[in-house]
């Protein structure tokens, strides 16, 4: 198998933390209530950020973007993930990263690693620095849509592309590409015929020839 691109997820499979709850914990808040009305089809993701947003102003936090930039600071690179990008990279695999996490952690992960394409979810701020729309580019039940669209614009096959996640919601992922590695690092979830389970991303290199 001739691996062409490896997309990954971010939060949780680049990164130790998730994005979005460093969000929620930074304003005294626990997850998001309307995850699921999201999940069971009820509301877009799109509603599901907006209300999110409405919620942390009723708790009496405005989100800022200068709280957004310094909360970046906090993540964690993952040191498998140094070893596995670096790899790839030498060996002309293109690295793309397909997350529902803000841009804003994205960039800072994808310089430090040295992606090559960044999917990834924005707010749009006001003068004052605080939220005041989401641009939405990364569904996370829908992420194989902008791989897709990406093998397509590339002119690369399925067949030449892996993809790389830790969540059901990248279970999309893995359909669009040749084959799917799920990061169970607890090593109790369950894969079907096109994944692999890995511990950690460098067993990546156990499945995949580059040499």
């Amino acid at each position: 198998m001739e691996i062409k691109v490896a997309f990954f997820d971010m939060d949780g499979t680049l990164i130790k933390e998730n994005s979005w709850d460093l969000i929620y914990k930074s304003v005294g808040l626990d997850t998001s209530p309307y995850l699921k009305e999201y999940l069971d089809g009820k509301i877009s993701y799109k509603k599901l950020v907006e209300l999110d947003v409405e919620y942390w102003r009723r708790n009496g936090r405005d989100v800022s973007k200068d709280m957004i930039e310094q909360l970046t600071k906090k993540i964690t690179i993952k040191d498998d993930a140094l070893l596995a990008s670096s790899r790839l990279k030498k060996h002309g695999v293109k690295l793309v990263m397909v997350t529902a996490g803000l841009y804003e952690f994205a960039d800072r992960v994808g310089r430090e690693l040295k992606f090559d394409q960044i999917y990834a979810n924005r707010f749009v701020y006001d003068k004052k620095g605080l939220i005041k729309d989401a641009f939405i580019d990364v569904e996370p039940l829908h992420k194989y849509r902008l791989i897709e669209r990406y093998l397509k614009e590339m002119g690369i096959k399925a067949e030449n592309a892996i993809s790389v996640g830790d969540t059901v919601y990248d279970e999309s992922m893995f359909k669009a590409t040749a084959y799917g590695f799920l990061l169970d690092e607890n090593d109790d979830a369950v894969v079907n015929e096109k994944e692999y389970k890995i511990k950690n991303l460098t067993q990546l290199f156990k499945y995949i020839n580059l040499d």
